[in-house]
C-alpha cells in the first residue's frame, strides 16, 4: 500500500483571531456599500495612478514567487466563492477534446472532494480554500504534458494539503498520452528503482501509483511525489529530474528527441502592431454626472487586448487587478495599460487567499506583485483587490504600513460563475447604480464578449467610466491607505 503518512487534523482551541474571509460579508455575496470604514494605521491622501507612495527598491522577491511555464493551451478557470469553500483553479484548454474532458472531470471531481471536507468548516468567518495553478509543456510536435499543483487549507487543518495532477495528450493522435506507452518493457520497474533510490523510499511501500505525477519537458521527464505520499510529510514534496540522456533504456526516445518547434503560447493575444486605433480623447470627469468603475480581475489573459480595444473605441477607462506571476512575459499588455490611462493595482502572486498566510508569506504575495509591476511599467500600484475579497486585520496593516488602498466591489457580474456573455450583459444594466464598483474577470472571453455591448450602453445611458481611484477621489472619499472601499459614495 501507498505509504501515506497522512493528513493530520487537530483542533485548536484558541489562536482563532484574524481568519475572517471579507469581514464585512460572506465569499459568494456581494459586499453590501457601506460607509463605515475601519480604522487604519496610516493616513494617506489620495493620489493618482503610478504616484509612488511606497518604496519597493529594498524588496528582495521571495524564491518561492515563480513565474509557472506555460507553452501550450489558453488560461481558463474554475473559480467558486461559497460559505464553506473558495475555489480557484486554473488550467488549459487545448486542442485535443480527450485532454479537455480529462482536465474538466479532474477539476469537477476535486472540487465535489473538498467540498465535502469543507461541510459546515465556515468557522469564525474562515472557511476552507482549495486553490491550484497549471504548467504546461510542448515537448515537440507530439507530445503535451500539464501539471496542475496547489494547495487545499481549512480551518483546524494541521497545515495545507498540496495538490498534485498531471495530463498528457499526443499531438499526433489527439489522444491521452500514457507513461506505459512510452516506457521499454521493463522500464517501468527501471524507473521506480531509480526514483526509490534517489527519494530514500523502500521497495516495499511502492504501489501501482507511484508513478502517477510525471511529466514530459524538452529536457526530460520529471516525476512527482506528493507531500505524505511514499515521504513523511515533513520533507513535503519532492519533485525528481531525469534528461533523456539518463533514461536511455528505460523510455522510447526516437520520438522524444525530437526538436521542439515553436511553443504555442498561452498568451497569443498581443497587439497587432499595424492596428491604428482611434482612442477618444481623455474628456474631464463631471462630479454631478454618474460614474462607475469596471474592475477586471485574474490577468492579463488572452482576451485582455481585445478588451483593451473596446474600451479605446468607444471612451472610458478600467482598473485591472493582475496576478504577479504570469506578468513576466506581458510587460507589452501592461504598458498599453498605463499608456492608454487604465489603472493597474495588484491581485496578489498567486491567488492565495490572504488572511490564511503567515507575515512573510503575505508580505510577499503583496509586494512580489506589486515590485513585478514596477518592474514592466515603471510605475507603483496603490490598490490591492485580495483575492475573493477576504481580508483580516494583518492584511489591513501590512496595506497601511505600504500606503496601498484595497478595493473590493459592489456589484459582483458573477461572470466567473456562467461564463454568458448575455447574462453578464443583463446583471450589469440591471443593477448598475451611480457609484458602483463592478467586479469582472478579463480571463474569460465571455466577459470580453459582453463588455462590447456593455461598455457603449453605459456611456449611451450617462454614465462615465472611470478608474477606481478616481471613482473614490470624485465621490470625495477619504482614502486611507489599510482601508476597504467596496463603492463610492
Amino acid at each position: 500500500m501507498k505509504k501515506n503518512f497522512a493528513y493530520v487534523l487537530f483542533i485548536i482551541s484558541i489562536l482563532l483571531s484574524g481568519c475572517s474571509v471579507s469581514q464585512n460579508n460572506p465569499p459568494g455575496q456581494t459586499p453590501s456599500p457601506s460607509p463605515e470604514f475601519m480604522d487604519a494605521t496610516v493616513d494617506n491622501a489620495s493620489a493618482p495612478t503610478g504616484t509612488p507612495l511606497m518604496n519597493i527598491d529594498e524588496y528582495k522577491p521571495s524564491e518561492d514567487l515563480k513565474t509557472p511555464i506555460r507553452e501550450y493551451g489558453e488560461s481558463t478557470a474554475f473559480i467558486q466563492m461559497e460559505e464553506d469553500l473558495v475555489v480557484r483553479i486554473l488550467y488549459p484548454e487545448s486542442q485535443i477534446p480527450a485532454l479537455n474532458d480529462a482536465l474538466e472531470n479532474w477539476v469537477t471531481e476535486i472540487v465535489s472532494e473538498y467540498q465535502t471536507e469543507c461541510i459546515d468548516c465556515h468557522i469564525n468567518g474562515d472557511c476552507g480554500e482549495l486553490t491550484a495553478e497549471y504548467e504546461s509543456f510542448l515537448v515537440n510536435e507530439h507530445f503535451v504534458s500539464i501539471k496542475i499543483s496547489g494547495v487545499f487549507d481549512k480551518p483546524y487543518l494541521a497545515h495545507p494539503i498540496d495538490i498534485i495532477a498531471t495530463f498528457h495528450g499526443d499531438l499526433t493522435t489527439n489522444s491521452l498520452l500514457t507513461l506505459d506507452s512510452l516506457l521499454l518493457p521493463d522500464g517501468r520497474l527501471a524507473l521506480e528503482s531509480k526514483v526509490a533510490t534517489d527519494a530514500g523510499v523502500e521497495s516495499e511501500f511502492i504501489d501501482e501509483h507511484f508513478l502517477d505525477h510525471w511529466v514530459l519537458t524538452s529536457k526530460g521527464l520529471e516525476i512527482t511525489l506528493a507531500r505524505g505520499d511514499y515521504l513523511p510529510m515533513s520533507e513535503g514534496t519532492k519533485t525528481y529530474m531525469y534528461t533523456y540522456s539518463e533514461l536511455e533504456g528505460i523510455l522510447y526516445l526516437d520520438n522524444l528527441s525530437v526538436p521542439k518547434e515553436t511553443p504555442i503560447e498561452e498568451y497569443t493575444d498581443s497587439p497587432n502592431p499595424d492596428t491604428v486605433l482611434n482612442i477618444p480623447p481623455d474628456t474631464p470627469i463631471n462630479p454631478d454626472m454618474p460614474m462607475v468603475a469596471l474592475t477586471f480581475d485574474d490577468g492579463p489573459g488572452t482576451h485582455t487586448d481585445r478588451l483593451l480595444n473596446v474600451f479605446a473605441t468607444h471612451g472610458g477607462k478600467g482598473t485591472f487587478f493582475v496576478v504577479g506571476n504570469i506578468l513576466e512575459n506581458r510587460s507589452d499588455v501592461l504598458n498599453r495599460m498605463v499608456a492608454e490611462g487604465h489603472e493597474i493595482g495588484g491581485h496578489s502572486w498567486d491567488h492565495r487567499q490572504l488572511t490564511k498566510l503567515n507575515s512573510s508569506d503575505l508580505r510577499n504575495q503583496v509586494l512580489g506583485t506589486h515590485s513585478k509591476i514596477q518592474e514592466l511599467t515603471g510605475m507603483d500600484a496603490t490598490l490591492l483587490r485580495p483575492p475573493y475579497g477576504s481580508y483580516n486585520s494583518d492584511v489591513q496593516n501590512l496595506c497601511a504600513d505600504l500606503g496601498i488602498v484595497m478595493a473590493n466591489w459592489s456589484l459582483d457580474t458573477l461572470d466567473w460563475k456562467y461564463k454568458d456573455a448575455d447574462k453578464i450583459y443583463n446583471t450589469i444594466l440591471t443593477e448598475v447604480q451611480d457609484g458602483d464598483i463592478i467586479l469582472c474577470h478579463d480571463l474569460h472571453g465571455t466577459t470580453v464578449d459582453a463588455m462590447e455591448q456593455v461598455i457603449p450602453e453605459l456611456i449611451a445611458k450617462g454614465y462615465q467610466l472611470v478608474t477606481v481611484s478616481e471613482l473614490l477621489d470624485q465621490k470625495g472619499e477619504e482614502i486611507r491607505a489599510g482601508e476597504v472601499y467596496f463603492r463610492g459614495k
